[in-house]
């Protein structure tokens, strides 16, 4: 069986790190740019990657290495490392993510629209370090500034890599093998050792090549030529496993269940595996998936120990103080037993005819050997064992070992005391624990959900299973025109200062769209001006894709987000402004969706209705929110733990997403119900690909 221990910590190598650096340049690709960057640890960066039409990618990049991360991560630490980042690298494209043959450090180069550069560097080995120049390497800022023989690295410096050490094993040659193994003095030098120093491999990956290998052989010495053209195969065809994916990736689990080091090939010796406590392991999707589980472990601990600090510093008194206590209970039980053992003693002797008589040779003897002392104090004579006294004058022996029976018995009552003064510690040494686990359970890693493309944008299914986007300012609105616009749609725009265009995907693929166009006209005007001025109606018009000009007729200028429309309009008057806001089923998850009440309600399990005015956006948002889940709990369509999921889920939105999908003004909620989404759940949608 498979032992772990949870003190070790994953480290990549560089031929790992190969393979995550390929996987994510082929994911992250030109049209990605930095939309945000957090600091989740003093050295961890989360680095948030928009791109218009693909979903968006959470790259973290850290002193332990680069992933792609489907995790949520709240701030564990502060950085003063990210003031300077942020605004150097905020808004630029990644140009290229390398690495320098196996080394363990990796150079990421983003670049502004304005052909700006900027580079960081991250070092994995030692203490790690992140590191920020500019585009002739020079350093703008540094996590750790360090200053050693062969390089100093500090702001203001030019930034070197450390000296390489061994041959890369990515160049690595058969010949080159051989001319080490002959150019080496100490021939009975181990395997294993010659190729860990000659080698830039770590040492797992060394013990494996050498089993995969069949070497028998004690050392280098008694290498064959055929023993290093089986060692030379080996390497290659483990670095190419590994840094081409071609690999079963395994989680190594803790006895806590959590993951604990990733590897990327099964080995003979992975260093995580040690004699306790039990382990089990599984495979995992990817690699890049399982250092990300690993990791994002590691960071919720840091996360978790950091909210915990003073609670642990009062247990560790607690646990002090209680265990002075259960020392002091022990020597009282100790001395007590010595008193009584003495008082039985002197009963005996004095049974034996010796009374009062301490020049008795016997008698001192007996109270030489058990360390009992005759002490006179202020012409008073004393017995004394273990610092307890009584007195001795005019007393007999049996009477002495009575007196010192009640001192016995004394000393035994006081640990009462003792045992009350533990009660009360372990009390609030368990009240402290229970406030740690607490903080502990609610520090939890969630996955993020992916998002489809459309939900950027604002959005809704009809009830007839067509596909709506609208804008939410002027650069969605320019976006969905010149981005998602194609000849199958028709394009909706409100006769109100303010409105969004929205589009009708694919309407010209399905014969019957009455109930659809009336839908998206609806949520046109619900989502314009008309709602923020507290219209109760409002007209809007549909038109052909051909009829929209991108571009402004000669002499004149269009803002951004506005468009020439040509030709006729089809106009639908009178619309109702009202919108609905509901939860609605989509594969293994919710999703929050706002549109026309008959669109909302017949995929929605829960659903608010919203009329304009009343409360500010922020006050409506939290009203729906409490109705939502109240509204959850009481959902009779489906089962106990169906309703807890869904309550759950909508307590884990945040009230920027709710502001985020209700339209702009003040709001009122006109009813809360559950709606029909149990029987019609959020099917796919006529949008297989949207982008020109």
């Amino acid at each position: 069986m498979w032992k772990i221990s949870l003190s070790i910590v994953m480290e990549l190598s560089g031929i790992e790190l190969r393979y995550l650096i390929s996987e994510i340049n082929s994911k992250i690709t030109s049209e990605y740019y930095v939309s945000n960057i957090v600091a989740v640890t003093r050295d961890s960066f989360l680095f948030r990657m928009h791109h218009s039409t693909e979903p968006d990618i959470t790259l973290m990049l850290s002193v332990r290495g680069i992933w792609l991360t489907r995790f949520k991560f709240n701030q564990v630490e502060e950085s003063d490392l990210i003031g300077i980042i942020r605004p150097e690298v905020e808004r630029a494209k990644i140009e290229a993510i390398q690495q320098s043959g196996s080394e363990r450090i990796i150079t990421t180069r983003f670049r502004h629209f304005d052909g700006k550069s900027r580079i960081i560097v991250a070092e994995l080995f030692g203490v790690g370090n992140i590191i920020l120049c500019d585009e002739k390497m020079q350093i703008l800022a540094i996590l750790n500034p360090i200053q050693v023989r062969h390089r100093v690295l500090k702001r203001g410096h030019q930034y070197f890599p450390p000296p390489t050490r061994g041959t890369d094993v990515l160049d690595i040659t058969l010949e080159q093998l051989q001319i080490m193994r002959n150019s080496t003095d100490t021939k009975d030098l181990d395997v294993l050792r010659w190729l860990g120093r000659n080698i830039s491999i770590p040492k797992k990956f060394v013990e494996e090549i050498v089993r995969r290998a069949g070497i028998t052989a004690p050392n280098i010495g008694q290498l064959s030529d055929d023993d290093m053209s089986r060692i030379y195969t080996v390497i290659k065809e483990l670095v190419a496993d590994i840094s081409t994916g071609s690999h079963e990736a395994l989680v190594i689990l803790g006895d806590d269940g959590k993951a604990r080091d990733a590897v990327a090939i099964p080995t003979t010796n992975i260093p995580s595996l040690k004699p306790i406590p039990t382990t089990s392991m599984r495979t995992a999707h990817s690699y890049m998936e399982a250092v990300d589980e690993v990791l994002a472990n590691e960071i919720t601990e840091r996360h978790s120990n950091s909210k915990t600090t003073d609670i642990d510093k009062r247990i560790a008194i607690l646990q002090h103080d209680l265990a002075e206590q259960n020392k002091a209970k022990e020597e009282v039980i100790s001395k007590a037993t010595v008193i009584r053992k003495i008082a039985n003693d002197l009963m005996a002797i004095s049974l034996g005819g010796i009374n009062n008589n301490f020049d008795d040779d016997s008698l001192k003897e007996f109270l030489g050997s058990n360390s009992v002392l005759i002490i006179i104090e202020k012409g008073r004579k004393y017995l004394e064992v273990l610092g307890e006294r009584v007195p001795t004058a005019d007393s007999s022996l049996a009477k002495i070992s009575s007196l010192l029976f009640g001192r016995a018995k004394e000393l035994e009552r006081g640990c009462i005391s003792i045992e009350d003064a533990k009660a009360k510690l372990q009390t609030q040494l368990g009240n402290l624990r229970n406030q740690t686990t607490a903080i502990q359970d609610k520090i939890v890693i969630k996955e993020q959900i992916a998002k489809e493309w459309y939900e950027r944008y604002r959005w809704f299914i009809t009830t007839e299973g067509l596909l709506a986007i609208g804008g939410r300012d002027a650069s969605s609105n320019s976006a969905i025109i010149r981005k998602h616009l194609t000849e199958e749609d028709i394009v909706f725009h409100a006769e109100v200062h303010g409105s969004p265009f929205f589009i009708l995907k694919d309407a010209k693929q399905v014969s019957e769209i009455s109930a659809s166009r009336m839908e998206v006209a609806q949520a046109t005007v619900s989502f314009s001006r008309a709602w923020k001025d507290g219209l109760s109606s409002a007209d809007a018009y549909w038109v052909e894709p051909s009829q929209i000009k991108r571009g402004a007729p000669t002499g004149q200028f269009l803002p951004r987000g506005s468009f020439v429309i040509e030709g006729r309009r089809n106009y639908i008057k009178g619309i109702e402004i009202k919108l609905s806001v509901g939860l609605i089923r989509s594969y293994s998850h919710y999703v929050l969706a706002c549109g026309p009440t008959n669109a909302i309600k017949k995929r929605s399990v829960v659903y608010s209705q919203l009329l304009p005015g009343g409360m500010d956006p922020n006050s409506v948002a939290k009203k729906i929110k409490t109705d939502l889940v109240k509204a959850a709990y009481t959902n009779p369509n489906a089962k106990d733990d169906t309703n807890a999921q869904l309550a759950d889920f909508t307590k884990s939105i945040s009230i920027g997403d709710f502001i985020r999908a209700i339209p702009t003004g003040h709001s009122k909620i006109f009813l809360t119900e559950k709606g029909e989404g149990e029987k019609s759940s959020l099917a796919k949608p006529r949008i297989d690909e949207q982008s020109n």
